[in-house]
């Protein structure tokens, strides 16, 4: 498990710039500007080296890498963990990873360091096949979305997109800025959304920047 969790961990912060190492060691270290400033240990724990205390780069690093770790070592763990999907006309393996009502999520690991695939199925009336596939590559929230959506568990009027909780943010900036001063319950109603937001957007600030550039007319 701690190799299938470091490796993919590796990469998905390659893919975030992020600099990471493990090999021949318990922990994997993350490092800003050729510095290790962090360690990730097996179970996902994260801590700041002594070379990166009191650095709010490195503050700002443990937050993502933090969130980044989190989702990998569930979603490898759980592929690890789960049985195969014995479905007719599969021409892959995939674990089964949830089954409620008349859907499935599954997921696989793929070759040449290529990360995980995920996808929601719905199952034939005599439960012998799948269909109707809905595929995520490496993004195990959506397929975890859309899973809840499609057997039941949850309305899609529920839910809200990235954009959409970007917005929001914004409007809770504007409120406490220019807004009439909030009582104390609003202020913790406030600081628990912006605080849940944050941790599910994990680029928020990109889509802050992005949204507010201006329009240009050609």
């Amino acid at each position: 498990m701690r190799e299938k969790f470091y490796a993919e961990l590796s990469r998905r912060l390659r893919k975030e710039g992020i600099e990471s190492s493990y090999a021949g060691t318990q922990n994997l270290s993350v490092s800003l500007h050729g510095q290790p400033v962090l360690c990730v240990t097996p179970s996902s724990e994260i801590y700041i080296l002594p070379a990166g205390s009191k650095n709010e780069e490195v503050n700002d690093l443990y937050h993502r890498v933090g969130a980044t770790a989190d989702e990998v070592y569930e979603y490898v763990e759980a592929v690890q963990s789960s049985p195969l999907l014995r479905a007719s006309d599969l021409k892959e393996e995939f674990r089964l990873l949830a089954d409620f009502g008349c859907a499935v999520l599954a997921g696989r690991e793929r070759e040449n360091d290529r990360g995980y695939q995920f996808v929601t199925w719905v199952w034939d009336f005599d439960r012998r096949g799948v269909s109707h596939g809905h595929y995520f590559e490496g993004n195990y929230h959506a397929a975890k979305e859309d899973f809840a959506v499609r057997s039941g568990l949850i309305s899609r009027a529920q839910l809200f997109s990235a954009d959409q909780l970007a917005e929001l943010y914004r409007a809770t900036d504007f409120f406490l800025e220019e807004g009439p001063e909030p009582e104390d319950k609003q202020m913790k109603a406030l600081q628990e959304a912006r605080a849940k937001i944050e941790y599910t957007v994990p680029d928020l600030q990109e889509r802050l920047e992005l949204s507010q550039e201006p329009e240009m007319n050609l």
